[in-house]
């Protein structure tokens, strides 16, 4: 496994590239390797099929972790949430021109998103100059300007509540490992309760065998200081008897 530094578009789409499975791809920022909140979806939904992990230290995404496989299918629900959001707003424009008398029923022609994207991303990078991206796209100047502006708008919307999403998630698992640690320390508490308590008891034991020794010993040497002194005895009453024996005679 290895792991791919990156610090701009360039070197991004590189790794995305050429990393192997179980390598993982490593940023500074998101904003350093994808122009929109879209290409970032599509990255992830990239490294999600390779099995490649993400980085980015700065906004602290982590896809090696837990919250790893929740990452990515939040990535996918994101992608369909924007899809759904831009077939919306395409509705409401048309409505929105059909009430100011601006839409006549002919079908406008559409600018093809990816190619969009793609002859912008080349404009930015200095590849081209704006006509010829205009060219391109057969749009007038205030078309385009107008709908690089609103993609922007878009982008750094979509980059909030991406972020925010992010950040709520890596909340949620980090509240739910304090409670897994805090149930894991109950657990630990209890069993080195019972571990202690059957020391305890096996304690006891071993004071109530060692009284019942000392005891023991005690009456042996009490048993044999009473032999002892009944043979003093029985020695002092033999001579008497001797002796009383001797003066008869």
């Amino acid at each position: 496994m290895a792991n791919w530094l990156t610090e701009n578009r360039e070197e991004f789409l590189s790794a995305l590239e050429q990393a192997q499975a179980g390598d993982c791809i490593q940023a500074k920022a998101l904003t350093n390797v994808v122009g929109t909140a879209r290409e970032l979806l599509q990255a992830m939904g990239t490294m999600q099929k390779r099995g490649l992990d993400f980085v980015s230290l700065r906004e602290e995404i982590d896809t090696r972790g837990e919250m790893g496989s929740a990452l990515f299918r939040f990535g996918r629900v994101l992608q369909e949430l924007d899809q759904e959001q831009r077939r919306e707003q395409q509705k409401r424009g048309i409505q929105r021109a059909r009430e100011e008398g601006k839409y006549r029923g002919r079908k406008p022609i559409a600018v093809d998103e990816a190619l969009f994207d793609s002859v912008v991303a080349l404009w930015k990078d200095g590849a081209i100059t704006a006509r010829e991206a205009m060219a391109r796209l057969g749009l007038k100047p205030n078309t385009f300007y107008r709908r690089i502006k609103e993609q922007e708008e878009q982008k750094m919307k979509d980059y909030k509540q991406i972020e925010k999403e992010i950040r709520t998630g890596i909340r949620e698992a980090a509240k739910q490992s304090r409670q897994d640690m805090h149930e894991l320390k109950k657990q630990v508490r209890a069993e080195a309760e019972e571990v202690k308590q059957a020391a305890d008891e096996r304690l006891e034991l071993h004071d109530v065998e060692k009284e019942i020794r000392r005891g023991r010993r005690k009456a042996e040497a009490e048993h044999q200081d009473n032999i002892r002194q009944m043979k003093k005895d029985v020695e002092a009453e033999t001579k008497e008897l001797k002796k009383l024996r001797q003066e008869q005679e």
